[in-house]
């Protein structure tokens, strides 16, 4: 791109076409649209604070002339700086994503890496070596997607508990019944290439631009779907119904692992994407001499409330024009008497409080939102947070954390609820 430009902090009103963006940007530089290069949105928000109209907020780049002077006139909070060509590529990552790799060669005879985990953590893990040409194997306790939703279905209207196929265990993992949020407060830049990815297999071209983008669950089960599909042609294999039962160690390293029953899967690497609920396979490597350390958390409840009511609050008098979408809040206070952070968390506009459990007869509870977020109720966590000090029985034992270190057995905490039903259906 000749003479590269980021442009920031461009204004489109609710009552404007986005195609105003484009045409405001060549005006900064008394040029035509046809002048600019390379247009793109690279961002865009939604501003709705209350002392003034709510209104989307773009960042965008483009490519100018080499005559193009300076900026004819910049408005208030608009902000136009120079940038390198390849500002926007990303180390390492050069393989397409839009599934034209072709699969790479693995030498004859070596072991596979073995990913522990068919959540997002363990897709984009294996994914990562598949484009390498690294042999994978990728092991998920859970069911595919297909079979996964008619499980978690038939919990919700009342039926049996599976432990191995619910919505913490199964192709994609917890994630695949969420709001499928895609904000992070970490700045990688891996970040673009890993939305890129999403979109190719299925999630919508917003997620690229949108400062705050989200897929929705109905979308989340065909993008798992086609990423799997995808790993599969790069020649990645993947076990479902594949729990790791055990670790074979030979001279203190890694020399497999146990799946199921006992057949033996031998590989001197391993990724462990398990979870936050697979305590048993946790509790395994600890026996196995694998080091383990404690971690803090979060731990709370899940509040709703009618979508109406949040519109009202967070938009005034323009609640219900039809170019804003539902809207979100967030929440946070210290409590100095108790020395910790109350905090909201997963905020899920448009959706629905859900019931994922772990284990037969406890209750955990999550929010979920479909892509259009058009349910009647919004629903958030209220956490507070959890210090490694605070674990009982024994500070001292990483796992003392788990529910089960507390009960004296796998499983829930004595402290129970009642059984939840099926989620609203709105």
């Amino acid at each position: 791109m000749t003479n590269p430009y980021r442009i920031e902090g461009l204004i489109r009103a609710l009552d404007e076409p986005e195609s105003v963006v484009k045409a405001r940007t060549a005006a900064l530089f008394g040029l035509e649209e046809a002048d600019l290069a390379g247009f793109r949105i690279l961002r865009r928000s939604l501003d709705a604070r209350r002392s003034r109209p709510p209104r989307f907020v773009y960042v965008v780049a483009c490519g100018l002339p080499d005559a193009t002077g300076t900026p004819v006139a910049l408005p208030e909070g608009v902000s136009v700086h120079r940038c390198a060509a390849d500002e926007d590529a990303v180390p390492g990552l050069e393989e397409p994503t839009d599934g034209s790799a072709a699969p790479r060669p693995t030498a004859g005879g070596r072991t596979p890496v073995a990913v522990v985990g068919g959540g997002p953590a363990g897709l984009f893990a294996a994914l990562r070596l598949a484009l390498a040409g690294r042999p994978v194997v990728l092991l998920e306790r859970g069911r595919p997607v297909s079979l996964r939703v008619r499980d978690v279905e038939r919990f919700w209207a009342g039926g049996a508990f599976d432990p191995e196929s619910h919505v913490q265990f199964g192709e994609g993992g917890a994630g695949t019944f969420s709001d499928g949020k895609l904000t992070s407060r970490a700045r990688n830049p891996r970040t673009a290439w890993v939305k890129q990815v999403l979109v190719d297999c299925g999630a919508p071209d917003a997620i690229l631009t949108d400062a705050k983008p989200h897929i929705g669950t109905d979308r989340l089960r065909t993008v798992v779907v086609g990423l799997r599909e995808r790993l599969q042609a790069l020649g990645c294999e993947v076990r479902f119904g594949a729990r790791v039962t055990d670790v074979l160690v030979h001279r203190g390293r890694l020399a497999g692992l146990v799946v199921g029953d006992g057949a033996e899967i031998r590989t001197a690497q391993a990724i462990l994407a398990s979870g936050q609920s697979a305590d048993d396979t946790l509790r395994r490597l600890r026996e196995r001499g694998v080091a383990l350390a404690p971690k803090a958390f979060a731990v709370g409840l899940r509040v709703e409330h009618p979508q109406a009511l949040i519109d009202e609050i967070q938009y005034g008098r323009w609640r219900s024009h039809p170019a804003l979408p539902p809207a979100e809040y967030a929440l946070t206070a210290k409590l100095a008497v108790f020395d910790r952070s109350v905090y909201t968390f997963c905020m899920c506009p448009g959706g629905r409080v859900i019931a994922c459990s772990a284990t037969a007869g406890g209750v955990i509870t999550n929010g979920m939102s479909l892509s259009r977020r058009d349910g009647p109720y919004a629903n958030s966590a209220v956490v507070v947070n959890v210090r490694t000090e605070d674990f009982a029985p024994d500070p001292g034992d990483p796992l003392s954390g788990w529910p089960s270190a507390v009960s004296g057995k796998r499983g829930p905490s004595p402290l129970r609820a009642a059984p939840i039903g099926p989620p609203r259906s709105g």
